[in-house]
């Protein structure tokens, strides 16, 4: 008896022990680049040879390698290979091609994996983008009542006819890091963002007006790269320029439209019109939340808004037929008029971080510097729109029937491109 509880116990304790004994745990992949160097340097395009070594425990599956902006977000198309074993030596083809791509820091990320679990390695890479060039400059026209016409000048200077809408215009504008050409209707036809090359639609935002009256009432691309589009129930909508995401950003009060916005800091600031008194307003709103954190009344009608500095903006703008700039205090509103001229203002465009281009309702042509006062350049048709090419430092206005490219250091004019119907909008479209 005492015999056979000994081997009980003895088998007892040797299943215990076969239980216990637990299979080894898997073990994160490691993986270590060996080319290129931490702090290398690419110029784009090329193609950016990976070379990495990898072991694992149980068997590698596969090997990935991409490029991170300063965000973490993947700046280019990744790639991978096959990896089989517990050890492998393996060159991965990274192409870095993008002429959007601007230069910078980056984080070469590559991993490892073995069906289950990861393992990675970084380095530091620094970019050279490509240079900046001009690709086309875009001129919006109206040839009629309820008609948008869009010209196109190529890198050659030649210039045609792009496309045409049946509808008004609300608001047009163009990033060229995303290569996103906008174009919204007012009281018809929708948001609009275009490939600029086939002017096909990527994303786009309906017209929801019901009784005729413009929806779109303004539409600016601002220094956050957003799209900011303006509309007819008092919100300001932000949306992602490549992609369109996004949405309400910022509410006025009611029946105040906003008409204008720019970015500055963590500031949205837009300027406005009470929709049946006309009476103007400044709105300041956080840019993000959202939250109201401003409303300031303006004693002009705005021609165009800049920033100064985190503190203050400039407001160009007309009263009683007079032009006008206005540097204004973001925190408490507080304005001083640093120059007014003796016709209103048509247009105005910023050419240098301290000067402006302005376009007179006379013919003027003169260049403002702030603190400087203006000094008188040349006479021109009369300009609807300006707009500022910062590569080959030349100055575009648009009048009736034709946009004229401008030296804005002298105001002579460089050349000339027929066009049918009024410019509103010209828009300069770099490669990044």
């Amino acid at each position: 008896m005492r015999f056979q509880q000994a081997l009980a116990l003895a088998a007892i304790a040797g299943f215990a022990a076969t239980a216990c004994k637990k299979d080894p745990a898997n073990e994160r992949p490691r993986i270590s680049i060996l080319q290129p160097a931490d702090g290398a340097s690419l110029t784009v395009p090329d193609t950016l040879l990976v070379k990495v070594e990898a072991h694992d425990d149980i068997g590698l599956e596969r090997v990935y390698a991409t490029l991170l902006d300063a965000n973490g977000i993947p700046a280019v198309g990744g790639v991978s290979a096959a990896a089989s074993g517990t050890s492998a030596v393996i060159t991965l083809a990274l192409p870095v091609v993008s002429q959007q791509l601007p230069g910078g820091l980056y984080t070469l990320r590559v991993t490892a994996s073995d069906g289950s679990l990861t393992g990675w390695d970084t380095r530091s890479l620094h970019i050279t983008a490509v240079p900046l060039r001009l690709r086309a400059v875009f001129s919006v026209v109206q040839p009629s009542a309820g008609a948008v016409a869009l010209y196109r000048t190529d890198s050659t200077g030649q210039t045609s006819l792009a496309a045409t809408w049946d509808m008004d215009l609300g608001g047009a504008a163009i990033s060229s890091a995303a290569q996103r050409l906008f174009i919204a209707g007012a009281a018809t036809g929708p948001l609009l963002a275009l490939d600029p090359d086939g002017l096909l639609p990527a994303w786009q935002v309906p017209n929801q007006s019901s009784a005729g009256l413009p929806w779109f009432t303004g539409m600016d691309l601002c220094a956050d790269g957003r799209l900011y589009a303006c509309m007819a129930d008092g919100t300001v909508h932000g949306y992602t320029a490549a992609t369109g995401t996004g949405g309400t950003v910022a509410a006025l009060q009611e029946q105040f439209r906003a008409e204008r916005c720019i970015t500055n800091g963590d500031q949205l600031i837009c300027t406005s019109r009470h929709f049946l008194t006309g009476e103007r307003r400044l709105y300041i709103f956080h840019r993000t939340t959202g939250a109201q954190l401003a409303v300031q009344a303006l004693s002009i009608d705005p021609a165009g808004l800049f920033t100064r500095d985190g503190g203050h903006v400039l407001l160009f703008g007309n009263s009683n037929g007079q032009g006008r700039v206005l540097d204004r205090t973001l925190d408490g509103g507080g304005d001083w008029e640093t120059f007014t001229w003796g016709a209103a203002i048509t247009a105005v465009v910023r050419v240098a971080p301290n000067a402006w281009l302005v376009a007179l309702a006379n013919g003027a042509l003169q260049r403002y510097s702030y603190g400087g006062g203006a000094l008188p350049l040349a006479s021109t048709p009369v300009l609807h729109t300006l707009a500022y090419d910062e590569v080959d430092g030349r100055a575009y206005g648009g009048a009736d029937g034709q946009v004229i490219a401008l030296d804005p250091a002298t105001g002579a004019t460089t050349g000339t491109a027929a066009v049918n119907g009024t410019t509103v909008r010209i828009l300069p479209l770099y490669n990044r």
